[in-house]
């Protein structure tokens, strides 16, 4: 048996099953890998029978697996034609080509229900009705007498054969038209073609000019425009160390996923949010005016000669498309693009670091941790520098949670050093805003705004705390002004 992807980047692809089976998950010690949403890690488990017979099993999965739009509960038996759901993925099992047993019982299905089994894009070619024919045998019409040899004695003409009424009837003694009436007829004949003529080209170009307004004027037609599809993958293969980045943006919806298990590097996301219209548009316009949807792959040189390492982009909108695939710098445009792709999109939503490679991880890592402490420890002296550390303490946690367990052990140090930063941040708003409170109370106005100044100085501009203490102290400074007028 065969499994075929239906959706996704391998669209079309085929996998000829082992007599072994195969799992399917999100690891990539999996026979089929789907690294998506809604796929677990060991999701299913396609196998055979004491009889031979193909089914499939869920592992325990977090989604669940469908076979047909059916939960599989315990296993469940894949027939030729069936399309297995796990999470995003849709798979269609295609019989091998085992040979057809005898006799095989005729199987009638329902026309709307019919479908390919051996491709995921098919058409299905009209049929001809055949033209009826007469129940019975059609007579012949008698071939005509010979001439009578000459006899010395006239002799009647010999009579034809009786037809039947109704298929053929010969007309005898009918005289022949003259010259001048086969002329005639002739030019009525040839008139009638071409006026049957000219009337089939005008409605022929009525039916083509499309709907007009009011005025006569032929309506504009609407141009149509293709949604914008965008598959951006970096990957790198060096001994037994591999790198997979994909970014995907599709009907509006972006996924990424990272891949690289010798450093226990794996990250996947399905953003809830769609990407903006503008960031979509200003992409568009981006990467049409680099060029790139003019380039064609095979002259791009060497694109193929190390599979070792290679970047492919892929874009599609409206009614153009472009997908190139290379393996170096050869093509300035391919690098433009790539560029337009990091500083517009992986920088926006802060991913530029999951497509990094790991040694750069880390170092990144250790900086972030560097100054976080650092400013930490002059928080007594320095308040101002409470919120540097937490924003540092945040950048060192979001690199090391990209390996898998065990990580890093400084990943430790930047987790407890954000708690601890976030704690006495909280214990200071706390004791400020309870000492603004006592100095209004009191009506000492001018001590409730200097604890309002010291507060904002603490706090970033953009956080709920900062814009309480701001609305407190304009509303201090009116009270102090209408007392002292």
């Amino acid at each position: 048996m065969k499994i075929m992807y239906l959706n996704g980047a391998q669209t079309g692809q085929t996998m000829e099953l082992s007599p072994a089976g195969a799992t399917i998950g999100r690891e990539s010690d999996n026979t089929i890998q789907l690294p998506m949403g809604g796929v677990s890690r060991y999701h299913a488990k396609i196998e055979r029978d004491a009889a031979g017979n193909w089914l499939i099993r869920d592992l325990g999965s977090t989604n669940g697996t469908l076979v047909d739009d059916v939960p599989v509960i315990g296993a469940s038996p894949l027939n030729p034609g069936a399309v297995i759901t796990i999470g995003d993925q849709l798979l269609r099992c295609i019989d091998s080509g085992a040979a057809p047993a005898a006799n095989p019982a005729p199987s009638v299905q329902p026309a709307s229900s019919a479908q390919p089994q051996q491709s995921a894009f098919f058409f299905r070619p009209n049929t001809t009705s055949s033209i009826p024919t007469a129940t019975g045998p059609v007579p012949k019409q008698p071939a005509p007498a010979p001439a009578p040899a000459p006899q010395p004695v006239p002799q009647p003409a010999p009579q034809p054969a009786e037809v039947p009424h109704g298929l053929f009837k010969k007309k005898q003694d009918k005289p022949h038209p003259s010259g001048s009436k086969k002329f005639l007829g002739n030019v009525i004949f040839a008139l009638i073609v071409l006026l049957a003529a000219i009337v089939g080209l005008w409605l022929f170009l009525k039916l083509n000019e499309g709907p007009q307004t009011s005025s006569g004027q032929p309506v504009a037609k609407q141009k149509v425009e293709n949604p914008f599809v965008l598959y951006y993958e970096k990957e790198s293969v060096a001994g037994t160390a591999v790198f997979r980045f994909v970014l995907q943006i599709e009907n509006g919806q972006m996924e990424v996923t990272l891949d690289e298990p010798q450093n226990k590097r794996r990250y996947y996301e399905l953003f809830k949010d769609p990407v903006p219209d503008e960031l979509i548009a200003k992409l568009k316009q981006q990467i049409l005016d680099t060029g790139f949807m003019e380039l064609q792959q095979e002259k791009i040189a060497g694109t193929s000669q190390d599979n070792r390492q290679h970047r492919r982009i892929m874009v599609g909108f409206d009614n153009k498309f472009c997908d190139v695939k290379v393996s170096n710098d050869v093509s300035e445009t391919f690098n433009r693009v790539e560029t337009i792709i990091n500083e517009t999109l992986l920088d926006e939503y802060d991913l530029g670091v999951i497509s990094q490679n790991v040694d750069r991880i880390l170092e990144d890592a250790r900086t972030f941790l560097f100054v976080a402490e650092e400013a930490f420890r002059s928080i007594d002296t320095t308040p101002s520098n409470l919120p540097k550390a937490i924003s540092n303490y945040k950048l060192a946690l979001r690199r090391y949670q990209l390996f898998d367990d065990p990580k890093p052990p400084e990943w430790k140090t930047a987790r407890d050093g954000l708690a601890k930063a976030e704690a006495k941040l909280e214990e200071i708003r706390q004791e400020g805003l309870k000492n603004v409170r006592l100095f209004y109370e009191l009506r000492e106005y001018d001590k409730a705004i200097a604890e309002c100044n010291r507060l904002l100085s603490i706090f970033p501009p953009d956080s709920k705390t900062y814009q309480g203490i701001r609305e407190s102290k304009i509303k201090i400074e009116k009270k102090l002004s209408v007392g002292n007028n």
